[in-house]
This record gives C-alpha cells, sequence and structure tokens, in this order.
C-alpha cells in the first residue's frame, strides 16, 4: 500500500543542503552594496536540482486517486453524510488500530470537531490531495477515558454548538441539551467509564472542550489523522467499494 508522501520530505532535504555548507560565526560587521553574483546563481540551480524531483512526486502523489464517492459529500449540523462518514471512519480505524496493537479496550465514541473538517468531499474521484484539503492539519489520533458524568457533559458540549461529528452515539438535543444518549446499542450510564478516539487538539481542551483533559487516561497512537484517512480510503477503493455516506438521524434537534 502507497503511503502519502508530505511537505516534510521536501524541508529536510532543504535542511541537510544547508548542513552541508560552511559554518560562520559573526563577530563584527560592515556596511556595503550586495552584488548578484554568478555564485548565488549556483547556489540557486543547486537548490532547484534538489528541489526539483521531490516536487514531482509529491504532485504524483497528491494526484493520486484513492477513492470515489457517489456523491457530494459536505458538513452541516447537527449531522450529515460527510461528519458522520468522518466519524465512523475514525471510530472504526482506532478500534483496528488497538487491535492491531493488543490493548486491552476499545474506542466507544469517535469525535471530529467541526471546525477541523475544512472542506467537502466530491462526487466521483477524490485524491490524496483532497485529503489534504479536507484535514490539512498535523492531528494525531488519540484515546481518552472518561466516566459517564464527563461523556454528558461533552456531549452536552456537542449539542450547545448545535450538532457535530461523532461515532458509536445517538441523542436527542432539547434546549441545547443532550438528551436520550445512547452509547453503542445501550443507554449512557454515568458510573461507567467509556472511551473516546479524537484528536490531540481536541484532547488538550480545544473548541471549549476543556473536560476533556480531566480524562483518568490517556494514549497515544503515533498516527496522524490525516494519514488514517488516506490509509481508510486506500482500503476501501482496493476492495472497489464506493463512497456512499447517509446521515442516520444520530442526532437530532427538537
Amino acid at each position: 500500500m502507497q503511503r502519502s508522501f508530505t511537505y516534510t520530505v521536501l524541508i529536510t532535504w532543504l535542511f541537510i543542503f544547508g548542513a552541508c555548507k560552511a559554518q560562520y560565526v559573526k563577530t563584527s560587521y560592515e556596511t556595503s552594496n550586495m552584488v548578484v553574483s554568478d555564485s548565488l546563481n549556483q547556489l540557486d540551480s543547486q537548490l532547484v536540482q534538489i528541489y526539483f524531483p521531490y516536487k514531482k512526486m509529491l504532485e504524483k502523489d497528491m494526484n493520486r486517486v484513492i477513492a470515489v464517492s457517489s456523491q457530494e459529500m459536505a458538513k452541516e449540523k447537527p449531522e450529515s453524510g460527510l461528519t458522520n462518514f468522518l466519524a465512523d471512519l475514525l471510530l472504526e480505524e482506532g478500534k483496528r488500530y488497538l487491535n492491531s496493537t493488543q490493548n486491552n479496550f476499545q474506542p466507544d465514541i469517535s469525535y471530529f470537531n467541526y471546525g477541523g473538517i475544512r472542506t467537502f468531499l466530491p462526487e466521483g474521484k477524490i485524491t490524496v490531495g483532497k485529503i489534504y484539503e479536507l484535514m490539512p492539519f498535523e492531528n494525531e489520533m488519540v484515546f481518552l477515558k472518561l466516566n459517564g458524568h464527563q461523556v454528558n457533559e461533552f456531549l452536552d458540549a456537542v449539542a450547545n454548538k448545535g450538532g457535530d461529528s461523532v461515532g458509536g452515539v445517538r441523542f436527542k438535543i432539547v434546549d441545547e441539551k443532550a438528551i436520550a444518549i445512547i452509547v453503542g446499542n445501550n443507554p449512557l450510564q454515568l458510573e461507567k467509564s467509556y472511551w473516546i478516539v479524537t484528536n490531540d487538539y481536541i484532547a488538550q481542551g480545544g473548541d471549549d472542550l476543556e473536560m476533556l483533559t480531566e480524562r483518568s487516561e490517556f494514549a497515544k497512537s503515533g498516527q496522524k489523522i490525516r494519514d488514517v484517512i488516506i490509509s481508510h480510503l486506500e482500503k476501501l477503493n482496493e476492495k472497489g467499494e464506493i463512497l456512499n455516506a447517509e446521515t442516520d438521524g444520530r442526532i437530532t434537534s427538537e
């Protein structure tokens, strides 16, 4: 399976190139006019020679088709095909990661912050570059352990926002509060513990979700959310599956 290239490759090579040059320490200075010389042009030429092959690789990877969608998917509240698709993807990939690392817990709920979804997914072909547009941040997939009271407070915050991208849970929004909460197939139990899979920005209390910083346990995956999405879409594409995300009533507003 191909892995997506990142601009880190290019930046790393530029640093390596710079590190090969002689280093100087300034002990004094004087002002003078600078003449653009052939040596500077040679340096520019050397940089271009290093940059160009990686630019071509990046462009090739960004244009690589990794999925096909039967419809355009855009984010909406309280739920949408795109927000549901991303949340379900994160929940599935979170479980897959934990199974592969033989951890003794599984995520019950997934959360994709609405503001972190930066664009739509088009009908038809979806490229690696489109996923970079969708998720331009370097956020990591992480896991949080909360008790039922904290989950309730978290979902109240989601309800107060008018809905969001959640998986593994269903609830109604009434007076900007989450009621009739179902986790998996069972009502939320306030004294029970639940695991949430989300990103490290949210785990740090981003988007006014400070209650998530009070978790009892925390686990990192070392995997970027964007890479998780790309890998998931590649697997579906290899199976010949067409994306067809829909709303399912997981969040309703009264």
